[in-house]
């Protein structure tokens, strides 16, 4: 091979070495921003903590009880909320967030509300148990979908996106109608339990998405109690 040749091929490797580095590297910028960002290790041991109270009502649903929630009842579930509150704060400092000033307020806001909903509506504990699947498992699903793959955000708050409310319904509106069920029947239809569902998951999305310094937990578990509530008195001689 002549000395040209060699000149030649190795300016070409120069030349293609030159267009593929800033592709290269554009694409691990993209990388990381799709898997680093955001749900590092920190964020993914957070999210399994906020979604293991989710557990719960299933196991209640199937755990023999009476229609009403009595005392020893709610001395039970009392004590479940608190074991689940004390073990978020025993892993706080691993998942609190840089600057975050307000977990405290987040942790405890979420067992307030399951259990303010259990002992307002003692006869329908369905209610607390799609109160507790929507924070967990919606809130959660929310954050995920947004932070991965929401490029879209809302027009009434910057920090969401289309994609995290389409999360939030997608994950939630499942279990919510299912525990629903197990905990009602036989009184309940499917049909009036996917309604009070779904009902509730889309009134706990449309909370969470409000830009507010309320905490997402109560916003959520409030609206989410509202909506439940409500489908349920308002349909229930319909689809029973």
């Amino acid at each position: 091979m002549q000395k040209s040749d060699i000149d030649s091929t190795t300016s070409n490797l120069q030349t293609e070495n030159t267009v593929q580095e800033p592709i290269l590297s554009s694409l691990s910028e993209e990388m990381s921003v799709e898997s680093g960002l955001k749900l590092d290790q920190s964020e993914i041991s957070r999210k399994f903590l906020h979604m293991l109270p989710g557990v719960a009502p299933f196991l209640l649903a199937v755990t023999p009880h009476g229609p009403t929630m009595l005392a020893k009842d709610l001395v039970v579930v009392s004590v479940v909320i608190i074991i689940f509150t004390s073990l978020f704060l025993f892993f706080r400092k691993h998942v609190e967030r840089e600057g975050e000033t307000n977990l405290l307020s987040t942790v405890y806001t979420y067992g307030a509300v399951v259990a303010a909903v259990l002992f307002l509506f003692r006869e329908h504990a369905e209610f607390a148990s799609v109160v507790t699947v929507i924070i967990a498992f919606g809130d959660s699903a929310a954050h995920i979908g947004g932070k991965l793959f929401g490029k879209t955000k809302l027009p009434w708050n910057p920090d969401k996106s289309w994609m995290g409310m389409f999360c939030f319904i997608l994950f939630s509106a499942p279990f919510a109608a299912l525990v629903f069920y197990m905990e009602s029947r036989p009184s309940t239809s499917i049909q009036l339990a996917i309604v009070c569902g779904l009902t509730a998951s889309i009134a706990g999305c449309l909370a969470e998405s409000i830009n507010t310094t309320l905490t997402d937990n109560l916003r959520v578990g409030v609206a989410s109690a509202a909506g439940v509530a409500i489908s349920f008195f308002a349909l229930q001689g319909i689809m029973a």
